[in-house]
């Protein structure tokens, strides 16, 4: 089997621990197919608040979180960033095919907390994926999984009120008001950030 590689720093010892321990949580379980991401990826830690990639530039990557918290935003008409996902620790980042329009990405992602991430140029995945049946399961899982969350996402912000939406993210990101700014979340929950405060002391009062 042929993967075009790429010419990458050797990872430490505890860096490619980390790694397949993370490969093995999406499925990739085996040793020959652990050292294929290996030898083409990188991993790399992140500061809080530093950006990954914008909105509008181009990506031509994949990128798994093995570490920290994310979120993706958009900016309104306002000059606003509006805070539309969360990644939190051992998940794909929306896959580049869902998250560019022509190479370019449709949202800003961004750290909100120290965080390691491991990335791994799309078109060598995509090589993998078409050549390794557990990076091909890897990959449907992935997309799949993807288009249940915008579908879910989507009927809960047509459906729901704001004290709902926010009963729902804290089922789907356990303990994440204590870990990232409420300013943030209050975005994703679009209200303010006093109502925000009003509705943490509702349920902080039952």
């Amino acid at each position: 089997m042929f993967v075009r590689r790429l010419k990458n720093k050797p990872m430490s010892i505890e860096q490619t621990n980390q790694l397949q321990k993370a490969l093995k949580e999406f499925g990739v379980r085996t040793i020959s197919s652990q050292k294929l991401f290996i030898d083409s990826s990188h991993l790399k830690d992140y500061k809080k608040n530093e950006v990954i990639f914008y909105e509008n530039e181009r990506n031509s990557s994949e990128y798994l979180l093995i570490e920290g918290i994310l979120h993706r935003y958009n900016v309104n008409d306002k000059g606003e960033n509006v805070t539309t996902g969360f990644y939190m620790a051992n998940i794909a980042i929306t896959p580049h095919s869902a998250r560019t329009i022509k190479s370019n990405s449709i949202f800003t992602l961004q750290t909100l907390t120290p965080t390691k991430i491991a990335e791994i140029p799309v078109a060598i995945l995509n090589d993998m994926r078409i050549m390794n049946e557990e990076y091909k399961a890897f990959g449907q899982k992935v997309l799949e999984a993807e288009i249940a969350k915008i579908f879910s996402n989507d009927l809960a912000f047509r459906s729901l009120d704001a004290k709902n939406r926010l009963i729902k993210l804290r089922k789907a990101y356990p303990g994440i008001e204590n870990q990232i700014p409420h300013s943030v979340i209050a975005s994703y929950l679009g209200i303010t950030n006093v109502s925000f405060s009003r509705l943490r002391s509702e349920f902080a009062g039952k």
